[in-house]
């Protein structure tokens, strides 16, 4: 399930504005792994930098899981 439509995390993110952050820059590091995603053949450097964008959104939705979780807590 992609973050945006978690009803939950997109609750706790309309009150909490770095979540509401990072759930935006996960849809724009989706949108661009997609967009390489895309293409039929990728040279070297796409293919590195699909990897890199594909980390940097693992990276994003743990940080993403571990403020959840945070927020949940103090609830």
């Amino acid at each position: 399930m992609a973050v945006h439509n978690d009803p939950q995390i997109m609750e706790l993110a309309k009150t909490h504005p770095e979540l509401m952050k990072l759930i935006e820059q996960h849809e724009k590091l989706d949108k661009l792994v997609a967009a390489l995603d895309k293409r039929h053949v990728r040279t070297p450097e796409e293919t590195l930098e699909r990897k890199k964008l594909s980390k940097m959104k693992l990276a994003n939705r743990d940080h993403i899981s571990e403020m959840v979780a945070k927020l949940k807590k103090q609830q």
